[in-house]
């Protein structure tokens, strides 16, 4: 019998949830899971080299580079066409296979702006104007997850999943503008490493409920402050004829 009411207390406790977080603890915990705001601060440049694919035989290199404030160059190689975007904060500029250089459009400026931030909106999160609300929790892939409500200073709304064990990012929700409507995207990040005391997730898996569009990303390399100069976050040039783009 001492056996029996040893195991139904085990069982009972078992049963109770967990002492419930709040939005600061999870916020807290999810920043030291990524090394720490001292480190994610001292980030002054990031240089991200990998695969992209976009589907079967559809895939290529992949170079980004990022530097604070707010500048941002990507490129990819896909069926031998070369398409790059760099961003300096204010002003963007877009150039793809043969054609010309062109500024970006608004929305495109909108889109990208998030994603040369790579400290990322809970940094600083209050001071920065952005709200960060706990939704409850929630499964990303089996595993338990709570689930921020991330609005943004100028009003735009995404949802963070942070795994209730680990801490770290396993999923992101939020959305793009492209042709004028607004789509959900939804990003998976998995195989996150150490690299120079911080975790980078190597294996991102992004896709549109609203379309077909998938795309997954596998980094083979990331450096921490590289070397950048702010020329190659600037205006694109077109290549000389038959060189190859940097």
């Amino acid at each position: 019998m001492k056996m029996r009411i040893a195991l139904l207390v085990i069982a009972l406790m078992a049963s109770f949830p967990a002492a419930a977080q709040t939005v600061e603890e999870i916020v807290s915990k999810a920043l030291e899971a990524r090394g720490g705001v001292e480190r994610i601060k001292a980030l002054q440049s990031q240089r991200l080299t990998g695969r992209i694919s976009f589907g079967p035989g559809n895939e290529g290199p992949l170079l980004v580079e990022m530097k604070r404030p707010g500048k941002m160059r990507d490129q990819v190689t896909v069926d031998g066409k070369t398409w790059t975007r760099t961003t300096d904060g204010r002003s963007g500029w877009v150039m793809g296979g043969s054609d010309d250089p062109r500024p970006m459009s608004a929305e495109e400026l909108r889109n990208t702006a998030g994603s040369a931030d790579f400290e990322g909106p809970l940094v600083d999160y209050a001071a920065k104007g952005n709200k960060i609300e706990l939704i409850g929790k929630d499964k990303v892939e089996g595993k338990d997850a709570y689930k921020l409500k991330v609005t943004l200073k100028d009003g735009q709304v995404r949802y963070d999943y942070i795994d209730a064990v680990s801490y770290l990012e396993l999923k992101w929700e939020g959305s793009i503008l492209y042709q004028g409507k607004e789509l959900s995207v939804e990003t998976v990040f998995r195989d996150y490493r150490k690299v120079d005391g911080l975790m980078f997730s190597f294996l991102l898996d992004s896709f549109t409920p609203e379309t077909s569009t998938k795309q997954q990303i596998v980094l083979e390399k990331v450096e921490v402050n590289p070397p950048e100069d702010d020329a190659r976050f600037g205006r694109l040039t077109p290549p000389p004829a038959g060189a190859k783009q940097p």
